[in-house]
């Protein structure tokens, strides 16, 4: 069974959401959240995970690397991607080291290379993630576990080499 991917897409402009979720709807087992407000969209991010945010970079009320650093403290596990019809050599720096973008993706969008990008992200999280938070948990869980056995045993053999 494929696990469902869950992308965000934040852009003031209503005909930019329509275009990328467009491009992105035919991707298998990805559900598609897209808000034209950055602030509705982080208040959004605190009651859903995602695995892809992509967000424009000019916005009146937040741009779109402020949104990014926000975004991250909640999520720093999501990939994120900015997409922009004009972006400078510093707005990139910005995004790259402020924000940690993966990709920048010039507007207007390429849809196979758009939909080629996404597909390769989900492949990578796939075989990198963890299943979920609770077998993290669990991994960590056994190997404390581990540590307490090697260290009772030590203390064992401590208190037999004294005795």
């Amino acid at each position: 069974m494929n696990r469902t991917h869950r992308i965000l897409l934040v852009d003031d402009e209503r005909p930019c959401l329509r275009m990328l979720k467009r491009i992105l709807t035919p991707l298998p087992d990805c559900e598609i959240d897209a808000f034209t407000s950055a602030h509705i969209a982080l208040e959004k991010s605190t009651q859903s995970d995602y695995d892809i945010v992509i967000s424009d970079y000019m916005m009146p009320e937040m741009d779109g690397i402020t949104f990014l650093k926000k975004f991250m403290q909640s999520q720093p596990r999501t990939s994120r991607i900015i997409v922009s019809s004009y972006c400078t050599k510093e707005s990139l720096y910005g995004a790259v080291n402020e924000a940690q973008v993966i990709r920048y993706i010039e507007k207007p969008c390429d849809e196979h290379a758009l939909r080629t990008i996404i597909s390769q992200i989900f492949a990578e999280r796939t075989q990198t993630q963890p299943t979920s938070r609770a077998s993290e948990m669990l991994g960590i869980i056994q190997n404390q576990e581990h540590m307490i056995e090697n260290q009772a045993r030590e203390i064992e053999r401590l208190k037999r080499s004294v005795a």
